[in-house]
């Protein structure tokens, strides 16, 4: 889909197909990870870990892993939407309608959960009073979250979070590029 066609919908909506999602995450610590997982980083290849709902994304009403739609939001953007700090320097890349066709097959009695898909949600933050209010800096517009990753059990769960990082596209900013984004215009 062409980035001039681009509206966020409603809250809810499907994202159109066709387009490509942005996903940050926190570079894990090293002494928590594998060698394995270590190698596979190094290799640009994403880890399912990226693709854990938080504990804020857990207590939403429909569940969703935050992203955002490429086109309506930059990778720097979206950066300083989420704080621009040292650790956020994940920056994964994944095709709508791939992610569209992910799914956590049946395990033992247990049916095959439903397919992921990608709702539009708005952007907020947290005001000084510690309430959530409606994000104005740019690149709101293109906030959305994958759903159906809190269904099925333990082993499809994380089957879903696997076959989205074989999917992604992995990029690590560097310090000073996030440094650079910092330096922005922040509003509309």
């Amino acid at each position: 889909m062409s980035p001039a066609l681009l509206t966020p919908g409603p809250d809810g909506s499907p994202v159109p197909v066709g387009v490509r999602l942005i996903r940050l995450a926190n570079e894990p610590r090293l002494e928590n990870l594998s060698p394995e997982a270590i190698r596979q980083t190094h290799d640009g290849k994403a880890l399912p870990t990226f693709f854990e709902l938080s504990s804020e994304d857990k207590r939403q009403a429909v569940p969703r892993l935050s992203v955002w739609v490429d086109g309506l939001t930059t990778v720097a953007q979206a950066v300083v939407l989420l704080g621009a700090t040292p650790e956020r320097r994940v920056v994964l890349f994944l095709n709508s309608d791939e992610v569209r066709t992910v799914f956590g097959p049946g395990i033992d009695r247990l049916p095959s959960t439903p397919l992921l898909d990608i709702h539009w949600e708005r952007a907020t933050n947290l005001s000084e009073t510690g309430d959530r209010v409606n994000e104005t800096r740019l690149g709101w517009e293109g906030h959305a979250g994958i759903t159906n990753l809190d269904c099925g059990n333990k082993s499809q769960r994380t089957s879903l979070r696997m076959s989205l990082a074989a999917i992604a596209q992995l990029r690590i900013l560097t310090p000073e590029e996030i440094a650079m984004f910092t330096t922005l215009p922040e509003t509309n």
